[in-house]
């Protein structure tokens, strides 16, 4: 599956508004023109999209349950010591579409980091996105390590040279495999991120997000037949569609829908499509998961218009501070779920019934990323923060250490 940001974002889905809002100033701006920084106020956020923020806690959720009751028959019975025929025979085939959870993550991180990093500098951006990813990852890191390496797990025990590379969060270019499995989304995220920053670098304007989409839909489109294993690396085909629709509907957010938008959406969509239903070396891996093509097609179209709604400010009445939280929690969620909660699954199974121990591993865990995401994790990115905004990041020649 970033997710996130990350496909779980930095800074989570907030409206950022001067005067009026941007919703409705969006009506009397043209695609191509910006509003005068004279004219839009001091940059406040006032009103999270709480819709967002569901959405994210929902793919993370749905993440989740296919992990525990949704994954390949073989899966199911190396986590939980039986086949699956006697846990889930028919509840399995349905959670087996929340793998599908992380095209949503995709979608939604290429709309909020699209607008949270409107306005900012290359530096601002770098350092929302390092303080965002990295606390939570490591930490991640640290209690995955644990659970691998002092207890018995069905994980077993990697090579402390895995470790180290996903420390770095660059294993898949360093050809590592990742600790945990959950943590292949992460360098889609990261591909975005340095890609986008050429565009955060020169100044984001309409213009310039239009074209980005427009070369890496083009890059997309010819990296499978390229023969260039970095071009495929770093463009990501696969997950591209996703982030380059999320970006085109902030678009439509921050100004209105056009012909054009709705037409990088289109081609997203059929491409993201194209992707899933490959027969080989697509979103899919037709060996181990068929389902009927129907509803595939069905719930990444469901995605789309999740977001073409929000995009088009349909669910502007949904408001609940709960939402806030519970979006909070979504990378922390999608980080620790998986070796923590197969591990209960694995050794508790003949204990409790099936769906009494998910229920309660699905709660346990969204507690412990309550706590761990405000005290843990919150703590460390505001020390990075501060950290990283007093630090000198130019080239300058350090001044000569004085020798006695």
């Amino acid at each position: 599956m970033s997710q996130t940001d990350q496909h779980v974002p930095a800074d989570g889905p907030t409206a950022q508004t001067g005067e009026p809002t941007v919703a409705a100033r969006a009506s009397s701006l043209r695609p191509g023109t910006e509003a005068p920084l004279a004219d839009a106020g001091p940059v406040v956020r006032k009103n999270r999209l709480a819709a967002l923020d569901g959405l994210r806690f929902l793919a993370a959720l749905s993440v989740v349950l296919f992990h525990f009751v949704g994954q390949t028959p073989g899966a199911m019975e190396f986590v939980w010591g039986r086949p699956v025929d006697t846990l889930f025979p028919e509840a399995h085939r349905y959670f087996a579409f929340g793998r599908l959870g992380v095209d949503l993550f995709f979608l939604i991180s290429g709309f909020v980091i699209c607008m949270s990093a409107w306005g900012r500098s290359p530096r601002d951006f770098f350092i929302s996105r390092v303080t965002r990813l990295y606390p939570m990852y490591w930490v991640a890191i640290v209690v995955s390590a644990c659970a691998i390496y002092l207890f018995d797990t069905p994980f077993g025990h990697p090579n402390p040279r895995v470790l180290f590379a996903n420390l770095t969060m660059l294993q898949t270019p360093l050809g590592v495999d990742n600790l945990d499995s959950v943590y292949w989304t992460l360098w889609p995220e990261l591909c975005f991120y340095l890609t986008f920053s050429v565009v955060v670098w020169k100044g984001l304007t309409y213009q310039r997000v239009v074209v980005f989409c427009g070369l890496w839909t083009v890059a997309a489109v010819l990296a499978p037949s390229a023969g260039i294993p970095l071009l495929t690396l770093l463009v990501n085909p696969t997950s591209a569609p996703f982030f380059i629709a999320g970006m085109a509907f902030y678009l439509m957010y921050r100004y209105r829908p056009t012909p054009l938008l709705w037409g990088i959406v289109a081609m997203s969509w059929l491409l993201a499509l194209h992707f899933l239903l490959a027969p080989h070396g697509g979103r899919n891996n037709w060996e181990t998961w068929s389902p009927w093509r129907g509803w595939l097609i069905l719930s990444t179209t469901v995605f789309f218009l999740l977001i073409a709604a929000i995009a088009l400010g349909w669910t502007t009445w949904i408001r609940g501070r709960w939402l806030t939280v519970a979006g909070s929690l979504t990378f922390p969620l999608y980080l620790l779920h998986d070796v923590i909660g197969v591990s209960l699954l694995h050794h508790f199974s003949d204990r409790m019934s099936p769906w009494t121990l998910v229920g309660v591993t699905v709660g346990g865990l969204v507690v412990l990323s309550y706590f761990v995401q405000r005290f843990v994790e919150r703590p460390i990115a505001l020390a990075m923060r501060r950290l990283l905004s007093s630090a000198e990041f130019g080239l300058k020649t350090p001044t000569s250490r004085r020798r006695p």
